[in-house]
């Protein structure tokens, strides 16, 4: 049908003519309160990205392009819509950040000889990490704490493809690879070894979880200790009665399936509550 692209430009009284920007480039608009910013720029772009059926992600701190375009887009133009609210999280769809991990876990477990699923277990897994334990930060800002942050997110990872792979269905979350590394941080019996150690010891050799906790592993029991409060710290985002209502669920729509079909997420980010911020930097990833 259409170009995908950005609407620049609208003009004509009597017939409508548009200039439609099709480079991979970002746009910029800029004007104060009350020039149509929203009403002559935004809403015309959604209008334009549906018509050409191209999937897109939008923000806003009250929910109103959601209200606005949510129905047309699902109703006129069939498109698959997911809410993600920050501001009512008890009203917003669900968003596990472990779901293409669990989902490609169990693909796997059906099918062992397929690596691909693993592969893709693990990626997803990895990327979670990294997003959880460098959101907000630049990694030039670490210095000397680079093997605690490096550390804490191999063993993140880790205990993603933990949960994954051994907790049931319902409990497989975020706040699960929390809880899990919160508990196994208690001292064990064997002096000088947290639970967590003597946990990854009983793995087989060659299991992927035990090779990502590797660097925390083999470290001192201090070491240790704070590269698991590091990881602790970077999940404390997570650990709200309301926004559990969001993580602990099934995703509406997954990055995959927001690639492949035509799909529109709607985030309502409450700008006055920055605590939210690092969840949706999460969703996008």
């Amino acid at each position: 049908m259409n170009q995908v692209g950005t609407l620049i430009f609208v003009y004509g009284s009597s017939s409508t003519t548009a200039m439609v920007d099709t480079g991979d480039v970002h746009a910029l608009m800029i004007g104060a309160a009350g020039v149509g910013k929203t009403a002559y720029f935004l809403y015309p772009n959604l209008e334009y990205a549906c018509a050409s059926g191209m999937s897109f992600i939008t923000s806003d701190t009250k929910g109103d392009l959601f209200r606005h375009y949510g129905k047309i887009a699902k109703e006129y133009y069939g498109y698959n819509v997911a809410v993600i609210d920050l501001r009512n999280p008890t009203k917003s769809d669900g968003n596990n950040l472990l779901h293409l991990v669990n989902k490609y876990m169990d693909l796997w477990k059906a099918e062992p000889d397929n690596l691909t699923y693993k592969a893709k277990a693990e990626k997803y897994a990895k990327i979670i990490s990294k997003t959880i334990i460098t959101s907000g930060m630049e990694n030039t800002s670490f210095g000397q704490n680079a093997f605690f942050y490096d550390a804490a997110e191999g063993l993140l990872t880790s205990s993603i493809l933990l949960v994954a792979e051994f907790c049931p269905p319902e409990t497989r979350h975020i706040v699960s690879v929390f809880k899990i590394i919160q508990d196994l941080l208690a001292p064990s019996k064997t002096k000088g070894k947290s639970q967590f150690q003597i946990l990854i010891n009983h793995l087989p050799e060659e299991h992927k979880a035990r090779w990502f906790a590797g660097a925390a592993m083999n470290t001192g029991e201090q070491a240790m200790a704070s590269v698991m409060s590091t990881a602790l710290s970077r999940l404390n985002t997570f650990l709200d009665s309301e926004l559990e209502q969001i993580l602990c669920f099934d995703t509406a729509i997954d990055a995959e399936r927001f690639c492949k079909t035509k799909s529109a997420i709607f985030i309502v980010l409450p700008e006055e509550d920055s605590s939210k911020r690092r969840c949706c930097h999460s969703r996008s990833a």
